[in-house]
């Protein structure tokens, strides 16, 4: 710019959570788990441009070989929706620039772009039909020290270098840290939750605010001397912003917490509001309403021990996935999510993300310093809702204790989503009918001791992630693996069915996310064949086109059923030696039931796991529950 070369850090694109084939397009070198420092350079004049009629105008031979600066505004997903700017950004990229750099420019006013998503998901990264150039991001107000102090400045650029150095990971890794604040009674435990990571942006307040309350938790008790009447957790979990893994893992790891934890409250998290909106403290929870009672006495109790606080804070209900506390809800575990916003005032204004000032290059400390009488009011929210909740003798359960015990086995189902983490309406219907859910994780081999006491044993798929050669399976370090069931957990499950047990034996074609979202392929379908050929049952190759199961068999399974949801297109077919096919899916068995041993026992066949998970609504509430009723009798 006028002559003289300015450095300026920018930042680069993190791209799509779950599809690599898209998200390799972010990586300098094109080579997954390669962390190698190979940076991209690219450089030529600019091209500034900074709405649809700008991009419009240029034609290829305008783009070729130049930078473009783009106003973020002119392609900013949250303001003008998810497939227009797709659209937009798409249109640009056919151009063939040499490489963007998208500028984004602060604003606290309602309609108007601030950044949102990005360096997270942005309509870049979701375009699928061009090449992506090198691609970075900044902030125009981090353009002052070159001199420019506005548009009118980036049109005097004279040339730009871009320097590119981004690197893909699948899996990628992560983890939790968990600190125990011993109580006076260890038998009972609450569970106090931020996380620490942040889409790919400062995080100040998502969810930078969350974790130092939990840090401020434990130095005012250790100040004070102070020991809690029952054990205080403070986890922050990792990898919440890409799917709640962290959380996912947590609980799925920690059963005999789950067990004695008397209610989980996660922080996330504080926010700034657009200019004219106020604010609260929000308590949101997944009640038991669709099995018959609405309340919510845990984010009650918090909102009353707000009250003595001096906070204003309310308590409601939201049947989805809210953040890391949402993990627990499955296993019967009361949890809320504590969040500074106005949802009702907010949600019009382009979604809460963006009128939160979240997930965007502006969730910095300066922000969040402006906010500081709400965090102050967070923070004791949050501690003194974990004294009080030890000292209390009322339940904050709906349910009743449990008398009945379901185990789901994930001993080979490297997905964390593909359980009780994510069948949420499964697990509340279970725990609503006495069951107390439980887990064996991904990794744990399952015994005969651990089937002890069982009386409805879910196992699930077969699946590892695909490693470092996309396509195949391995990772990174040790090359090929694969999961596969052992002879001694097969044996014990087979002695658990020949003993009168019920076992339900899934499989799925896909992995799968949260709401039945289906991703990549399950390569492992056909291990699954280990355990289920002992009864008679066996997997094919043949994939099924389906999203619907319809009942063939009058059973008392489908009591008021007819048929059950499907994740889309995931069903496994099988045959049966003996047995019935209860329903079917395309002309495909879908579900089956086989009688095994002469003590009653009986496995009944799922073809696709996403029976145990619909979407938004809870389609099969009807045949969960009447799964659980047959196990109680079982």
């Amino acid at each position: 710019l006028n002559g003289q070369e300015v450095e300026v850090r920018a930042d680069g694109l993190r791209g799509r959570r779950d599809d690599v084939e898209q998200t390799i397009k972010l990586d300098s070198d094109g080579s997954l788990n390669d962390s190698n420092s190979e940076p991209v350079v690219i450089e030529g004049p600019v091209v500034v441009v900074r709405s649809l009629a700008d991009i419009q105008s240029l034609s290829p031979a305008d783009v070729s070989d130049n930078i473009v600066f783009v106003d973020y505004a002119a392609i900013d997903r949250a303001i003008l929706g998810r497939s227009v700017a797709t659209n937009v950004a798409e249109q640009l990229l056919a151009k063939g620039p040499a490489g963007l750099v998208l500028v984004t420019e602060y604003s606290n006013e309602p309609g108007e772009s601030h950044g949102t998503f990005v360096g997270d998901i942005n309509a870049v990264g979701l375009v699928e039909t061009q090449p992506i150039p090198p691609t970075l991001y900044v902030r125009i107000e981090d353009l002052e020290p070159a001199g420019i102090d506005g548009w009118d400045d980036l049109e005097q650029i004279e040339g730009a270098r871009l320097t590119w150095d981004a690197d893909v990971f699948a899996p990628g890794t992560s983890g939790n840290l968990v600190a125990r604040i011993p109580g006076v009674d260890p038998s009972r435990a609450v569970i106090l939750g931020a996380h620490i990571d942040s889409p790919n942006g400062p995080g100040a307040m998502d969810d930078g605010s969350g974790s130092v309350i939990l840090l401020e938790s434990a130095r005012v008790l250790n100040e004070a001397q102070t020991q809690p009447p029952i054990d205080i957790y403070l986890v922050w979990f990792g990898s919440e912003e890409i799917g709640l893994y962290g959380s996912y893992h947590f609980v799925a790891t920690h059963q005999e917490l789950l067990d004695r934890a008397v209610a989980m409250l996660q922080t996330d998290m504080l926010s700034h509001p657009p200019e004219g909106i106020d604010a609260y403290i929000n308590l949101v929870s997944w009640s038991y309403g669709r099995l018959g009672d609405d309340s919510l006495p845990w984010p009650d109790f918090v909102v009353q021990v707000a009250d003595q606080q001096g906070a204003m804070a309310y308590a409601s209900n939201y049947y989805g996935i809210e953040s890391d506390n949402t993990a627990f809800s499955g296993f019967d575990v009361p949890n809320a999510n504590l969040i500074y916003m106005n949802f009702p005032e907010m949600e019009p204004l382009g979604g809460i993300h963006h009128a939160c000032n979240i997930h965007s290059p502006y969730d910095t400390m300066e922000l969040a310093r402006q906010e500081g009488d709400a965090l102050e009011d967070m923070a004791r929210t949050v501690l003194a809702s974990a004294l009080a909740a030890g000292q209390e003798d009322t339940s904050l359960r709906v349910t009743e204790p449990p008398d009945r015990r379901a185990l789901f086995v994930a001993s080979h189902t490297e997905s964390i989503h593909m359980a009780p983490t994510t069948f949420t309406d499964l697990g509340m219907a279970l725990a609503w009918e006495g069951f107390d859910v439980d887990m064996i994780p991904y990794g744990q081999p399952v015994t005969s001791s651990d089937l002890e006491d069982t009386d409805l044993v879910v196992v699930l798929p077969v699946q590892d992630y695909i490693g470092s050669d996309w396509g195949a399976e391995s990772d990174s370090s040790t090359g090929l693996y694969d999961e596969a069931w052992t002879t001694e957990e097969i044996a014990a499950l087979e002695a658990y069915a020949s003993q009168g047990g019920l076992l339900l034996l899934t499989n799925s074609g896909h992995r799968l996310k949260y709401v039945n979202r289906v991703l990549d392929i399950n390569e492992d379908w056909s291990d699954a064949n280990q355990l289920a050929e002992i009864f008679g049952v066996s997997f094919l190759e043949d994939s099924v086109q389906a999203t619907m199961a319809y009942v063939d068999s009058v059973n008392e399974l489908f009591d008021g059923v007819d048929s059950i949801a499907m994740a889309q297109n995931n069903s496994v077919p099988f045959t049966l030696t003996t047995g019935e096919v209860l329903a079917s899916a395309a002309g495909q068995p879908a579900i089956g039931l086989v009688s095994y041993g002469d003590a009653g026992g009986q496995v009944l066949v799922l073809a696709d796991v996403g029976m145990l998970s619909t979407d938004s609504d809870p389609t099969n509430l009807g045949f969960w529950l009447n799964l659980a009723r047959q196990a109680r009798r079982q």
